[in-house]
Order: structure tokens, then sequence, then C-alpha cells
């Protein structure tokens, strides 16, 4: 299982146990499933490499492409999440009426930052291909050098999900700063499975669990304690 640490989906605690919604989530689903994981932590980048190239068979918190879909299997979703787009609190009044992302398209002074390997749903994933932005994109690998540079004003926006603010806040960075422009839409998440090494019946398995959990107390319990809007 290829895990990457990001508050509050997947981390360690003070006492180096692993944590978050996504772990309460997955060893829920594998108790259910009578499976039992074993955690490799890398840079989602290279999990999305081992999945597809390396021994790695299982990871979460994915969304379903075409492209993915050629090396992988995935779940029924688990959970779902939110895409926005952040901008720094000062520069509200200057995108004011922005309402949708199509109306981005001709502000060619709006520089959008992105992570790396990272999916945001097929609404963003058509705004991405207009040629009016593909060169209005700053990728990074980490979400925080996204941040710094939307603080500096050197980019507009980052796309994220709200829920990963509590990672930046515990990195010292003032949340104050922040506001939500667009709530772009929401995603399904999966668990993303290696078509090479895994079989249909293991899938069946863990989509069984999935929805026995969904169905259960537990499953709000868990969603419940990880709540964190941003607005």
């Amino acid at each position: 299982m290829g895990w990457s640490s990001w508050h509050p989906f997947s981390f360690r605690d003070e006492q180096q146990q692993l944590q978050g919604l996504d772990i309460e989530l997955l060893e829920a689903i594998f108790n259910r499933a009578d499976f039992e994981a074993r955690y490799i932590e890398m840079p989602w980048a290279r999990t999305l490499r081992e999945l597809e190239f390396g021994s790695l068979q299982i990871t979460m918190t994915a969304n379903k492409t075409v492209q993915r879909e050629q090396f992988a299997r995935f779940s029924i979703p688990y959970r779902h999440e939110s895409t926005v787009l952040i901008i720094r609190r000062q520069d509200k009044a200057r995108w004011q009426g922005v309402d949708q992302l199509s109306e981005l398209l001709p502000l060619t002074q709006f520089t959008i930052g992105v992570l790396r390997d990272f999916d945001y749903g097929a609404d963003f994933r058509t705004f991405m291909q207009a040629p009016q932005v593909r060169d209005r994109l700053i990728v990074r690998l980490r979400m925080d050098q996204l941040i710094k540079l939307l603080l500096a004003g050197r980019i507009q926006g980052v796309v994220m999900d709200p829920m990963g603010m509590q990672e930046l806040a515990l990195a010292g960075i003032s949340l104050d700063k922040l506001t939500t422009l667009l709530d772009i839409q929401q995603n399904p998440v999966h668990l993303m499975l290696n078509r090479r090494t895994t079989t249909e019946p293991q899938l069946q398995r863990l989509d069984e669990a999935i929805r026995a959990l969904m169905q259960s107390p537990q499953y709000a319990r868990i969603l419940a304690r990880y709540h964190y809007p941003l607005r």
C-alpha cells in the first residue's frame, strides 16, 4: 500500500503511528475484506509509477481516469472530495465576478498552481486542455511550494481539496490570508489496484467491504472526525 504524508488524510502522529481519514477508512475496509495492509511511504508521483511498473499493489485517495485505467483497477468510491480554487484574501475584490472556470480563460494574467500527477476531476481536466491555459499552469511536487508562490503573488490561484489546509496550518502558514474563489466540483475517491498483480475477485471483495462500511455507523463517525471547511 503506497501512501504519502498529507494531513488529514494520511500522516504519522507523535508516536509515529499512522493516522488519518483515509488510513481509518482503509483499515475499516480491509478488516471487512479480510486483507492486511503493509504501508510504504513515497511521493504520489512515485506511487503511480510503482503501481504501473513496479510491485506496489494498491493505493488510496485516487481519482479514476482513462489513462490510469490502462494499468489499474478501481474500487467503487469510498468517499468524495471537494476541488476548489483558492486565492489570496487580499485579491478577492480583484477577481470578483469570476463564478466558473470558463471565466478564467481570457484572464491571461491568472496563473494556477497544481501538483504534479494529481487529477482534479473531469471539469478541471477539460479546463487544463484549453490552449489559453496550458502555459499558465505552474506544476510543483508539494502543496507548500504552491502556497508560498501564491502568497508571494507569483501565481494567482491554487487548486486543492480544502481539507488539505490542515497540512498547511501545521506548517505554520496563516490560513487567514487565503480564501476560496471557486468550488470546482465534487470528485469520487477510489482505491486503485495494480492490474498486473491483483485479481478481479480481490477487487470484488474490496467493493463489498466498501458497501458494508458505508452502510455502517462507523463510516459516519470516521468522516465526522475530519470535517475541516475553508471559507
